[in-house]
């Protein structure tokens, strides 16, 4: 590494640092704020609460990271022409890309402690956090009302239903399966099920079915004590969000929710996403090299707020790409990647040309 990179490093990595603690500062706090009457109802203790903010920082600190990298580009191209090195380098011999190649490397070293960030601190914090959320801030089992449950009972027991009342301890069109080694030996297909003080669910108005060497012997009955003992409350269906899990994990998943009859396709597009968005720094920095050139001598508030309108329209087109993934409107590869490539080739081409200049 030559002076010359090293100096456009230390350029670079002083407002990164800079960036990324005021925007992820003003992203945290918003989103305090929004969960604000929540937070102040909750009956958890404060201790459980300051647990629960702290650990959100390291989500909202990956997810600013690349208007950091922005910013930091911005900022130390603008201030190296205002102060007239720009001049001085060009008269050295130096062409425009061996000015603007130290600040791609940065962006890249960004990119990989970014993916690692992902994989390491971002699940472990962003899982904990939810789980107080849910368990003790704003407890998921006092709400009333639970649609379309799919669980396991105990090994080999998968209960299915259309609804679930937790306060009432009611199920409604409950289906219980127990498997074995051959696959489903029996199947309690009921209209309602009601948790008892016997600690046991009992089902009502259905259909015993065993299925054996191929014959299917059906059963109707009034009233059946299913052998369902798990109670109300952990029966909610709480399905695993991305950013709880690494890449590797949400792969494993997706294909556990795919045995399971659930369409994994909405994890596919969040597994490709998990690979794109860190590279979304590198393609930052490469929109911020001629967006910089072209600013050149303007303040630094104006470099402020030019990556905070160029972040969110990328992010915004990140989250389109991955709602069209989702609905099936775009393969998830090319949901996942359609911002990267489309502002990566405009700032190709914007650079290009300044090279060409």
């Amino acid at each position: 590494m030559n002076i010359f990179t090293r100096y456009m490093a230390a350029r670079f990595f002083k407002p990164f640092f800079y960036g990324l603690g005021v925007f992820a500062l003003l992203i945290f706090l918003a989103d305090m704020f929004d969960k604000m009457n929540k937070l102040v109802k909750s009956p958890a203790s404060i201790g459980v609460i300051l647990q629960y903010l702290w650990l959100e920082v390291p989500y909202w600190g990956v997810r600013v990271i690349p208007m950091a990298t922005l910013l930091a580009t911005l900022v130390a191209i603008t201030g190296f022409i205002r102060s007239g090195e720009w001049l001085a380098v060009q008269s050295c011999g130096f062409r425009t890309r061996d000015f603007w190649k130290p600040l791609v490397w940065c962006s890249l070293a960004v990119t990989l402690l970014s993916f690692a960030a992902q994989e390491t601190v971002l699940p472990a914090a962003f899982n904990r956090a939810r789980r107080l959320w849910v368990d003790k801030i704003h407890p998921e089992w006092q709400w009333d009302r639970h649609e379309n449950i799919a669980v396991v009972g105990r090994p080999g027991q998968f209960l299915r239903a259309r609804t679930l009342l937790v306060k009432k301890g009611e199920l409604d069109r409950p289906i219980v399966e127990e498997v074995g080694a051959e696959g489903v030996e029996r199947q309690l297909d009921a209209a309602r099920g009601l948790w008892t003080d016997e600690r046991n669910w009992v089902f009502y108005d259905g259909v015993e079915r065993r299925f054996e060497r191929g014959r299917v012997v059906e059963k109707p009955f009034k009233e059946l004590e299913s052998g369902l003992v798990v109670p109300p409350r952990f029966l909610i269906t709480r399905t695993k969000k991305p950013d709880e899990m690494s890449l590797r994990e949400l792969l494993e998943y997706s294909r556990r929710m795919h045995s399971l009859g659930v369409a994994p396709r909405e994890f596919i597009v969040e597994a490709h996403a998990k690979v794109a968005y860190p590279f979304t720094n590198l393609v930052m920095c490469l929109l911020g090299i001629p967006v910089a050139l072209r600013l050149r001598r303007s303040a630094k508030v104006v470099s402020f707020f030019a990556a905070l309108a160029l972040s969110f329209l990328f992010l915004w087109v990140i989250e389109l790409g991955k709602a069209l993934g989702v609905s099936g409107a775009a393969p998830p590869l090319l949901s996942a990647w359609t911002a990267n490539a489309v502002f990566g080739a405009l700032a190709v081409y914007l650079i290009s040309r300044y090279d060409e200049a």
